[in-house]
Formats: C-alpha cells, sequence, structure tokens
C-alpha cells in the first residue's frame, strides 16, 4: 500500500519519525509532538561500548505520561540488528493499544531514516504470541521531521569525518558524517532549521536555506531563532502544509526522476545544481579519475551510469561531502530477458521511454550534483572527457566489455587514506529498482 493512500481509510496507525545531527534538537521536536493519544519510542546508542542499547519510551494518555527506560541488549552485537528486533514488535504492540492515535519514533543522530523505513516496510518479524508479518502493514510512515543545526549543517554535509571522529558514534563506525547528514535532510518531509539569529549569520542562514532546497526541494523548512516560540503547534502547521510530492516514507529507488521536486536550477548564494547527462556508456578507468571533480566543493551528487565494462547493469553514484559510492543496483531494461519483465516498475518504464534508443535501448548516464564551491564547467568538462570516443565504440563491444575496471558490485572513494591503507567511509546503501511500498 502506498503511504500516501487516503487516510480516511488507512486504519494503520501513523507513524512520525524524528532524525537529525543534534541530540537535544532532536528532544526539542519529540516535546512539541507531546499531545494525548501520542506513543514515543527512542533508542539511545552511547551505551555501544558496554553492550547495550538504551530504549526511552513515552505514552502520553488522558490520565498522564506514562514513562518506561530499560537496557537493551545488543544483539549479533549490531545496533541495526538490535533496533529491528526490538523496534519493529515494539511498533505493532502500539498499533494494536486503541489509547495510541500516533506514533512518534526519535532516532539517534547516527541513525539514517531510511533504512529504518526499508525494515518497517519489508523485514518479516515474529510478533508476541508468535506470529509472524511485516509491521508496515500496521503502521506507516506519515512524515520525517529533520532537526538542521544552521551554524553547522553545511561544514558537517561537505567534509571527510566519520561518526566517530565527529563524536556521534561511540564505537568506530566507517560511515560518514556528510553521509548521515545529507540522508537525514534528503528523506525529511520537514525541516526545522535552528538558526542563532545573529545579523551577520543572515547570509550563511540564506546560503543554507538554498542549499536544502536543492538537496530536498519537497521539504518544508521551518526556521526557529532563539527569541521566537516554536512549540507544537507551531510543528503541527509545518507538518499539515506537508506537499504531495514529498517522500512520506516513501523509499529512493535507481529509477526515480534525479531531479525529483523541481528544485530551483538557478544559482543562490553559490549554492548551484549541476545536470549531466550522456547516450553513450563511460570508459572504466578515465571514469575512476574523473570521479575526483565531485569529491571537493560538492554537497552531494547522485545518479545512474552506463559503464562500458558493465553494459547490462545500472551503477547508482552517490556522493556526500568527501565521500563517493558507486554500487551495481539493476539491470538496464535493454539487457533483460522476457522472465524479467515482470518486476519492472511504471517509474522504470516511465524512465526507459525518456532516453530509449533502438541501439542501446534505455542505457543512459545522469548525473545531478548539488555544489557550493566546485566550478559546474570543470565538473561538465571532466565527465564528458571520461566518456568513450568515437574512436573507441569503432572497436566493437567485445572490446570495451574487456576493458580493465576499478569498479566492482561496490566501489567507494576516495580509494585509499593518505597512509596507503584501505579507505574508511563505508559505501552508500544499495538499493535496487525492486525496492516499493507494500
Amino acid at each position: 500500500m502506498d503511504p500516501r493512500t487516503d487516510q480516511r481509510t488507512d486504519r494503520r496507525t501513523p507513524v512520525t519519525l524524528v532524525t537529525g545531527l543534534n541530540r537535544e534538537a532532536n528532544a526539542r521536536i519529540a516535546n512539541a509532538l507531546a499531545v494525548p493519544g501520542t506513543a514515543f519510542i527512542s533508542h539511545d546508542l552511547r551505551a555501544l561500548p558496554l553492550g547495550y542499547v538504551v530504549r526511552q519510551t513515552r505514552q502520553i494518555t488522558g490520565d498522564g505520561d506514562r514513562f518506561s527506560i530499560e537496557g537493551v541488549q545488543l544483539e549479533h552485537g549490531c545496533a541495526t540488528c538490535t533496533l529491528r528486533l526490538d523496534l519493529l514488535p515494539m511498533l505493532w504492540e502500539l498499533h494494536r493499544d486503541e489509547t495510541v492515535e500516533r506514533i512518534v519514533v526519535v532516532l539517534d543522530p547516527a541513525f539514517e531514516p531510511e533504512p529504518v523505513v526499508a525494515e518497517i516496510l519489508g523485514t518479516i518479524v515474529e510478533f508476541p504470541g508468535g506470529t509472524e508479518g511485516v509491521v508496515g502493514d500496521h503502521v506507516v510512515v506519515r512524515a520525517t521531521v529533520t532537526a538542521v543545526t544552521g551554524d553547522s549543517w553545511l561544514n558537517d554535509a561537505t567534509g571527510d569525518l566519520t561518526l566517530y571522529e565527529a563524536g556521534l558514534s561511540e564505537v568506530e563506525d566507517e560511515r560518514s558524517l556528510a553521509q548521515v547528514a545529507v540522508a537525514q535532510t534528503r528523506f525529511a518531509d520537514v525541516m526545522v532549521i535552528e538558526d542563532s539569529g545573529n545579523a551577520e549569520t543572515r547570509y550563511e542562514l540564506a546560503r543554507l536555506q538554498a542549499a536544502l532546497r536543492r538537496v530536498n526541494p519537497a521539504a518544508i523548512q521551518t526556521v526557529v531563532r532563539p527569541d521566537q516560540e516554536f512549540g507544537t503547534r507551531e510543528l503541527l502547521v509545518s507538518l499539515a502544509a506537508v506537499r504531495p510530492e514529498s517522500r512520506r516514507g516513501r523509499l529512493h529507488t535507481a529509477f526515480d526522476p534525479l531531479l525529483d521536486g523541481c528544485p530551483p536550477l538557478e544559482a543562490d548564494c553559490g549554492i548551484e545544481i549541476v545536470t549531466f547527462e550522456a547516450d553513450r556508456a563511460f570508459h572504466p578507468e578515465r571514469l575512476h579519475d574523473a570521479l575526483d571533480v565531485l569529491l571537493d566543493g560538492v554537497i552531494t551528487a547522485r545518479g545512474r551510469l552506463w559503464l562500458t565494462s558493465s553494459p547490462d547493469d545500472v551503477l547508482w553514484l552517490e556522493s556526500a561531502g568527501e565521500s563517493l559510492g558507486v554500487s551495481r543496483v539493476a539491470r538496464w531494461i535493454a539487457a533483460r530477458g522476457e522472465d524479467e519483465m515482470d518486476s519492472i516498475t511504471p517509474e522504470m518504464h516511465a524512465m526507459a521511454s525518456l532516453h530509449w534508443n533502438d541501439e542501446h535501448g534505455d542505457r543512459h548516464s545522469s548525473i545531478v550534483a548539488v555544489t557550493h564551491r566546485a566550478d559546474p564547467v570543470e565538473i561538465e568538462q571532466a565527465l564528458r572527457e571520461a566518456l568513450l570516443t568515437d574512436e573507441e565504440i569503432a572497436l566493437g563491444a567485445d572490446h570495451l566489455a574487456a576493458l580493465p575496471s576499478p569498479f566492482g558490485d561496490v566501489h567507494i572513494d576516495p580509494c585509499e587514506d593518505s597512509d596507503g591503507s584501505p579507505s574508511s567511509v563505508e559505501g552508500t546503501r544499495e538499493i535496487t529498482t525492486e525496492e516499493t511500498t507494500r
């Protein structure tokens, strides 16, 4: 069932996710949602070195609040497994509680919201009583609210620190702070931007808003200054204004429009969108060298790649700050057999129709980057020079498919740290074109 289905006929319990890099800001947003009939769940990862996660629950009823706090033992030494096995059954139980009208899940700053939604929609769990099922049949993520710290987000989203180095994880975590910062804002339906209110920072606020508007144009931006009241009414107004084209818990697929939400295409405060399109394949080694242009002065980039050494595979590129990942996520429609056609979604058909060519089908490359310092001309030129030349194409498909390639199923840039050891930056979440809401 589509998460945007008519709420009047949907009997699933609505869920709001609260996320962001600042734990205190997340708590302020959660407190603004504290109205009767609301149940809260939060998991705090700061006790991971001790082998457990701290779960806090709160339920607001007509008789008052009920609080509980408990340490949850780590499953397989993995925070994600622990969250999956603890959160999903709790959501099901709260759905069955007649006093609960809505659920708020407050994520630890180290969590990205989209993988959590993927678990809700697709993971089969055992509920109390021995029954099994998918909790997404009983609850639905209606909105994600992301807290954004105005004076630090742009630096966080463009650097190379890992979560551990940034102090957001108590254990070694190879994901970058930029990756999580971008993921949290990209999935948001409402962004609550906490601004210092200083007159000298007004340009920086405008620059931040311009960046966020291009990373996630469909999200509602609400700016909160120290002298302004921001409470339940203000947040509910923002949630009521969520646009139909906003994510609302919808998972991303590799065939979604890269300019989804119609972001502004003109430059603003030095923030700019760069688009790249090509109807011929990339040379693998030249592309590998060219990707460096997306690691400096670029907030985020994402796109589909057609690589001559993997002509049947859709490669997905995604970057945040100074980290970038390329992963194999699907097969081009033109490369599929009759037995694979049933899994093709309407979105895939629509994208294929835009790029279809009688010779190479739907194979193409499309990249969209949001820049804050990079030169768009340099990005365009570097990527254009990495495409196959006419002379190379004339050598034939067999020759091109045999070209050495530094790309495997997943490739991470930068490839090596300065000391020559493998990079500590983890790749982006693998997605498939068949990922859809149930």
